[in-house]
């Protein structure tokens, strides 16, 4: 990719917001700081939003003190980092993105909506952080604390680089951040492995009252207030146990939806290979990519799980045809 247009909009700018989308995750936040820090080193002033407070998990990244500390009333640059579209910025957010003489955007998914200025968009990469590797190694803003950032997004959207997205280029990409001794173990540890005692106990009560349906082709778990409230646990213990959904053999589909407010869900979703996540996403207007993807819906629980049933369904279909 040419990321020299990139680099120069950086290099014009003075002020720049740095922007990470609604219920964060490692992709989004490690990118961000990377940036931050990448143009910190440049003698630019920067700045970082994000709508949602950080999880015990992402505060592990080095830098998420400074997000919200400080805002303007105008920047000479904004860039949303891992947000397919406007709506993924967040209320709060999404008021500093505009505030920006002008908006880039760098992502990897392919519902991006390309609402920048500028886009820097590579749907197959299998993070953003990838993305984000190249361009900051052009600039010569790596060193040991970025390239931490970086491979925290690496191993966190490609599921330690298990997912089917991750390519050549993804292992390149990592092969550039492990230079810089960044004790790769350790964020896999932290990130993949390691669990709290109260997650273990909402996770052991999840799995062991999972559903599956249509000769076990769909699985779906759920994470109710009442689960949240006997474990102690909240929204951000939820992340990845869907994997042990799909994981099973002969799921197609695995669900997990988490309870935000009354009425209210969060839906992940992740499929085999022959199955598109992303589009039963977009029918309730979420997105992603072709086996992970998400999205809100409203409604009682038992309504969601129907309309849920039947667009995985519908897709499912469709994937025979």
């Amino acid at each position: 990719m040419d990321y020299q247009n990139i680099i120069n909009e950086i290099k014009k700018a003075n002020t720049i917001a740095v922007i990470s989308h609604i219920n964060p995750d490692g992709d989004t936040v490690g990118s961000s700081l990377a940036i931050y820090k990448a143009i910190q080193m440049y003698g630019k002033k920067p700045y970082i939003f994000c709508d949602d407070v950080m999880t015990d998990k992402l505060s592990f990244l080095q830098g998420t003190e400074n997000y919200n500390k400080a805002k303007l009333d105008k920047y000479d640059l904004t860039i949303a980092v891992d947000c397919a579209d406007m709506e993924r910025l967040g209320v709060y957010s999404a008021e500093e993105f505009k505030k920006g003489k002008r908006k880039m955007v760098i992502d990897h998914h392919k519902t991006n909506t390309k609402y920048g200025d500028i886009n820097l968009i590579d749907i197959n990469a299998a993070a953003t952080a990838q993305i984000v590797t190249f361009l900051l190694k052009e600039m010569g803003g790596l060193n040991r604390e970025v390239a931490r950032l970086l491979y925290s997004g690496l191993v966190t959207d490609s599921g330690g680089f298990t997912f089917s997205n991750v390519t050549a280029k993804t292992m390149e990409a990592a092969s550039i951040l492990l230079e810089y001794d960044i004790a790769a173990h350790e964020i896999c540890d932290h990130f993949l492995k390691k669990i709290k005692m109260n997650t273990y106990k909402l996770k052991a009560r999840t799995l062991s009252n999972a559903k599956f349906y249509d000769n076990n082709q769909i699985g779906i778990i759920s994470f109710l207030k009442k689960d949240f409230d006997e474990t102690n646990c909240d929204n951000s213990s939820t992340e990845g146990m869907v994997n042990n959904i799909i994981n099973v053999i002969g799921v197609r589909v695995a669900v997990a939806i988490s309870e935000v407010r009354e009425q209210n869900f969060k839906v992940s979703i992740r499929t085999g290979e022959d199955v598109d996540s992303s589009k039963i996403a977009l029918m309730f207007g979420g997105g992603g990519h072709k086996n992970a993807a998400g999205f809100r819906v409203n409604g009682y629980y038992e309504d969601v799980v129907e309309k849920i049933l039947k667009a995985v369904r519908d897709e499912i279909c469709c994937s025979w045809e």
